[in-house]
């Protein structure tokens, strides 16, 4: 298995963000200041934007402390607060760290104790050794039954999709791995998504190219 780019790496840090901002002061005038000059937002939020779907800031830049500069994105929700970068998601948990562990400077309230779950959303492509249609010869031949029966377009087994209990409150998003689209079935790229931190999710996907390989 070989990680190929990496598409989404998201990490969201469940708190009450209120408790943030113990003192109610305003965030536009108090703490959005700091996060452009540090972060460079080049698309934040503005007084007169509908706040409803929570605080979304694009495309700005965090520093690594090796001074590798990545493009991070962040989102403040009621609930919540989250980062994606484009590298892995123990990126975007280092920028949570910097920017929550900053808010006490900056006259606001912070303690890593406040967090009370973490989520993770990982969405790469990789190139794999195995083939989808080593799970199940059944499902080979069945395949040719639906090329037969559209008029002889070939068909092929092209992803896997596991969800989770769709009659659970909180769901994670769904593992999906998926030959990248455009390509050949005998091609060795695939798309993967997973509930997971990135490395997590590439050891997952190790252990999957082993099955196919069998």
């Amino acid at each position: 298995m070989k990680l190929l780019s990496v598409g989404l790496a998201r990490a969201m840090w469940f708190l009450d963000v209120n408790e943030l901002n113990p003192g109610g002061r305003d965030l536009f005038q108090h703490l959005l200041p700091s996060l452009l000059e540090e972060y460079k937002f080049r698309t934040y939020p503005k007084p007169s934007d509908d706040l409803s779907q929570g605080m979304k800031f694009v495309n700005g830049q965090f520093v690594k402390e090796d001074g590798t500069v990545l493009v991070v994105n962040a989102a403040i929700y009621t609930d919540a607060v989250a980062a994606d970068t484009f590298s892995s998601t123990k990126d975007s948990e280092d920028f949570l760290h910097m920017v929550l562990g900053d808010l006490p400077d900056l006259g606001f309230a912070y303690e890593p104790g406040m967090v009370t779950r973490k989520a993770y959303v990982s969405q790469v492509t990789v190139r794999c050794c195995g083939q989808l249609r080593a799970l199940n010869s059944r499902l080979t031949e069945f395949s040719k039954r639906v090329s037969s029966a559209v008029g002889g377009t070939p068909f092929d087994l092209a992803a896997i999709e596991l969800w989770p209990d769709q009659t659970q409150i909180f769901k994670p998003a769904n593992f999906s791995f998926q030959r990248k689209a455009g390509d050949p079935p005998s091609g060795d790229r695939y798309w993967s998504q997973a509930a997971l931190a990135t490395d997590r999710h590439l050891e997952l996907l190790e252990d999957l190219e082993a099955i196919l390989s069998e």
